[in-house]
């Protein structure tokens, strides 16, 4: 699976200003595939650790945080030394915070060893062994990378380059699609919705075609993102609280009010209740929380603890098979228009996240909500999702109370602009290029 980071993480390998690299994102999203199969590949050797496997390394690498007897170590045991040639790939560091803490002597005294760390619950761990005097993570000693799983770019990346280009093209340009190609661009599209985006999905998808085959995948990766939760929880009362919401995401936005409310969840419990059990999953990055935001917007957007919320699960693919829909919904085109909003609105709330771009959505008096909202530069975009057209009352009410800046729908509709109401209109299989350039700050409107 060809992934978009590893361009990223070549360019980090190259800086001369590098430091250790962390590489953090959630269970089964690709990161020792792409690290062992893609990035090592590149150089004649490398050296590879599982703290996770291999105990022996373990053992040792607790023992102590000196990385000249990490070398040392390495060389002995693997008959390796590890140079600017060979990078040195630590997996599962959650499970040998020393190696952690030893970033911050790498970064000091062997800078131009190429030194990566990766793990699927690596901000849990650090959450956790923060609270222990005895650990000190190396703040501004590394460089952080998140990974994602595979968004809707990288899917066509590995399955239709050339409609990738053609969309690309099209976006830039300012320009409809072509009717064939935007059908074409929707159906690979719901293709996309029905699977989601964990590589071995992915890839079992590629390989057999078989929606069966692919729902086997993800149900047992699902499995094991439940049993995970009671990896560095607080208690097996927060274990049971932690599973509570991430199962009941779906039931939550399927409602008319889709702000997350724990007593429906556990009668008569707040937030403060479930607390820790928020922080879990949005350590490991298995569901992203959007903040509310109303009236007026103060500028910057800031993230707080206090107040009403939404939660997103971060797969499309897990999000689809916790509603229990059929997957034979996304494929006929009859029952695609009986499909729930809420299935785009995770979708582009995935596609925001995995460029970096927190969740915000903005309500108004009365029904009027706008479900997402992105800053660019002095002023907030409003996103309107909708899954075909939709009516105007709750942008009116949202620049009304807002400095006028382009509005942004995202529908099956094709790419188009009115500059009467100062609307950019893109289809739902062109989210991630907009996406793209909010998060680099770019104008959006059509030149």
């Amino acid at each position: 699976m060809d992934r978009l980071i590893l361009a990223h993480i070549i360019e980090w390998y190259e800086s001369e200003s590098r430091k250790p690299l962390l590489l953090c994102g959630a269970r089964q999203v690709g990161k020792t595939y792409l690290l062992r199969e893609q990035f090592a590949k590149r150089f004649r050797d490398s050296v590879y650790i599982d703290f996770l496997k291999d105990g022996e390394s373990r053992s040792f690498f607790l023992s102590t945080c000196d990385p000249q007897k990490y070398l040392e170590y390495i060389e002995a045991r693997f008959n390796k030394k590890i140079s600017p040639d060979c990078p040195l790939i630590l997996d599962e560091v959650q499970e040998c915070p020393m190696a952690i803490v030893s970033m911050k002597y790498f970064c000091q005294d062997y800078r131009n060893l190429p030194v990566i760390a990766t793990g699927s619950l690596v901000r849990v761990a650090i959450n956790r062994m923060k609270k222990k005097e005895e650990f000190s993570f190396p703040v501004g000693k590394v460089n952080v990378m998140n990974m994602y799983p595979m968004t809707f770019e990288e899917y066509l990346l590995n399955t239709n380059p050339s409609l990738l280009r053609i969309i690309r093209e099209s976006y830039f340009s300012h320009r409809p699609m072509d009717g064939a190609f935007h059908e074409m661009a929707m159906d690979r599209l719901y293709e996309y919705l029905a699977i989601g985006g964990m590589p071995e999905v992915v890839d079992r998808f590629i390989e057999t075609g078989s929606y069966v085959d692919a729902g086997k995948v993800i149900s047992e990766v699902y499995g094991n993102y439940l049993a995970d939760m009671s990896v560095y929880n607080v208690s097996d009362e927060t274990i049971l609280k932690t599973r509570s919401i991430y199962q009941n995401i779906f039931r939550q936005l399927n409602k008319e009010n889709k702000n997350f409310k724990i007593g429906l969840v556990d009668h008569g419990k707040s937030n403060r209740d479930y607390f820790n059990a928020y922080t879990w999953l949005e350590l490991a990055r298995v569901v992203y929380r959007s903040r509310k935001t109303e009236g007026r917007i103060p500028l910057p957007l800031t993230e707080e603890e206090q107040g009403l919320f939404r939660y997103y699960l971060a797969d499309q693919g897990m999000f689809v098979h916790q509603s229990r829909l059929p997957r034979s919904d996304f494929l006929v085109k009859d029952k695609r228009n009986a499909l729930a909003g809420i299935f785009y609105e995770n979708y582009v709330a995935d596609e925001l996240m995995a460029k970096g771009i927190k969740l915000f959505y903005w309500t108004g008096k009365g029904s009027h909500e706008i479900e997402f909202v992105v800053q660019n530069g002095p002023y907030a975009v409003p996103i309107d999702v909708k899954k075909s057209g939709g009516k105007l009352g709750s942008l009116e009410a949202f620049r009304t109370n807002n400095p006028h800046y382009t509005a942004v729908k995202i529908s099956s509709g094709n790419y188009g602009y009115d500059p009467g109401t100062d609307i950019l209109s893109i289809p739902l299989y062109q989210t991630f290029l907009l996406a793209e350039q909010l998060s680099k700050g770019e104008p959006i409107k059509p030149e």
